[in-house]
């Protein structure tokens, strides 16, 4: 995330009155039903999982970086 941070950084040098949307990540899958026999029901959570862990990173960063003109927007 440093190197997210340090880019929203030089953008708003930049451009300070811009306003820069953080986009957030999307489940990839499904969490009810099985809509590809190409990925199993562990493999779907576990890259699921890890959508919702880097959306909320983003979202935390875009938060702590609303005074530099950056907003979060899930997807």
């Amino acid at each position: 995330m440093n190197e997210t941070r340090t880019a929203l950084e030089q953008i708003h040098d930049r451009a300070s009155k811009a306003t820069i949307s953080l986009m957030g990540y999307p489940l990839l899958f499904s969490r009810t039903e099985a809509c590809s026999t190409l990925v199993s029901a562990s493999q779907r959570v576990i890259l699921n999982d890890m959508a919702q862990y880097f959306e909320d990173k983003q979202r935390e960063l875009a938060n702590s970086m609303s005074a530099d003109g950056v907003r979060y927007r899930s997807p």
